[in-house]
């Protein structure tokens, strides 16, 4: 050591022996932490475990009429929501399929407007609406429950073909 040094900076042996050395580095370690800690805190207000900009996305079919809002990251056991739009609207009732193992994973909390029929088989559901009213497509909103953490790759189609495919994770 040199006598150069300021009196922080050097090792003691009274009253209590100490290697500035290894303090030193306990002190870069913390101050990692304390960043990554922020970020992570960060990260999570902007929606990377849950609702939030991050997390929030829209797909739209391949032949634009049908568009999908949900949410890419979710909690077990929290809400979340899908709304499922219709852009342009086709021949006869509206039929929606959900489909995917995933669906045995989420418990539909709430479904507007209410379906005239639906029916669930081998990892999927078909829900139908009469479309006598609508004009200008219609919109679905389906309130979502995980069960059980996860990634969950999901498919939503139409009975004219539309089909959007995403996935999402499900944080314990």
């Amino acid at each position: 050591m040199s006598r150069n040094q300021p009196d922080e900076e050097r090792s003691r042996h009274s009253p209590v022996q100490e290697n500035m050395s290894w303090q030193q580095l306990e002190w870069r370690i913390q101050r990692i932490g304390a960043v990554l800690l922020m970020i992570i805190v960060l990260a999570g207000a902007c929606g990377l475990f849950s609702k939030g900009f991050l997390s929030n996305r829209t797909l739209t079919s391949d032949d634009g009429r049908l568009q999908v809002e949900y949410q890419r990251f979710g909690l077990f056991d929290s809400d979340m929501s899908m709304v499922i739009r219709e852009l342009r609207t086709g021949n006869g009732p509206l039929v929606l399929t959900l489909s995917s193992e995933a669906m045995d994973n989420f418990q539909i909390q709430t479904l507007q407007p209410q379906p005239l029929r639906a029916v669930s088989t081998h990892h999927q559901m078909t829900i139908s609406w009469p479309r006598d009213s609508v004009e200008n497509g219609a919109s679905v909103w389906i309130g979502l429950q995980p069960q059980k953490p996860g990634y969950y790759p999901i498919t939503i189609s139409t009975s004219e073909g539309s089909r959007v495919q995403f996935s999402q994770w499900i944080y314990p």
